[in-house]
């Protein structure tokens, strides 16, 4: 495999690609904390079955607003050059990915960790916090424990919610994520014939070594048409 490239795509900054040319490249989309550079383990397997992989680092604040039309730029860009098209997105970036890339034609995508019900999410936060949506409507931004509640993300959330999604998935996720509902996972595997694998004992970031090599052996096993 060839060293990876790194190259400034204008309007959209710089963005990572690794592999020998070929017809067909995934985005790898990051989650929060996270950067392309998280990608490269990942592209390594890929580039082993004639996939390229291209990784972008997401708009800070990962505002669907922000990252949404970036992500559809980046995909239309991709498409100039790469017939086919896959997709590897983790955590909140999965969310982001299926709300821009859901009237893409995907050939393959690979989720881990997956948040795929945001307005179920940002509902349980409000519970938490004991926050009604009157309040969040009024005052437009409520800071609490565990982040910033913000009316404006619920509504596009909510505008965004019940997407259609026709690409051939294969999902990952922790069994005691601490993060995703095992149920929202759950539904939308069984809504889109998406295969689920659960690592035993994982938390959601999936970072330790046993975590780290399970999602190593995943992403070989769908690689090779075998999930």
């Amino acid at each position: 495999m060839t060293a990876a490239k790194v190259f400034d795509v204008p309007g959209l900054g710089g963005v990572t690609v690794w592999g020998e040319n070929a017809p067909r490249a995934f985005l790898c989309v990051h989650g929060a904390g996270g950067s392309r550079r998280d990608a490269e383990g990942f592209a390594l397997r890929a580039a082993q079955t004639g996939w390229q992989a291209v990784a972008c680092d997401l708009p800070e604040g990962l505002l669907p607003w922000d990252c949404v039309p970036y992500l559809r730029h980046l995909a239309a860009r991709m498409r100039s050059r790469w017939p086919v098209l896959g997709l590897r997105a983790t955590s909140i970036g999965a969310w982001l990915s299926l709300v821009a890339l859901c009237d893409e034609p995907l050939a393959l995508a690979l989720f881990q960790s997956p948040l795929l019900d945001m307005v179920g999410m940002i509902e349980r936060m409000l519970r938490q916090a004991d926050v009604s949506r009157e309040e969040l409507a009024e005052q437009g931004e409520i800071r609490t424990d565990s982040g910033v509640l913000s009316w404006r993300y619920l509504v596009y959330a909510e505008n965004n919610s019940g997407l259609s999604w026709d690409v051939p998935t294969s999902v990952i996720m922790g069994e005691r994520d601490e993060l995703v509902p095992h149920k929202s996972v759950e539904d939308f595997c069984r809504r889109f014939s998406a295969d689920l694998t659960v690592v035993s004992g994982g938390a959601h970031w999936l970072h330790a070594p046993r975590e780290l090599a399970a999602v190593a052996a995943w992403e070989a096993d769908v690689l090779r048409g075998e999930r």
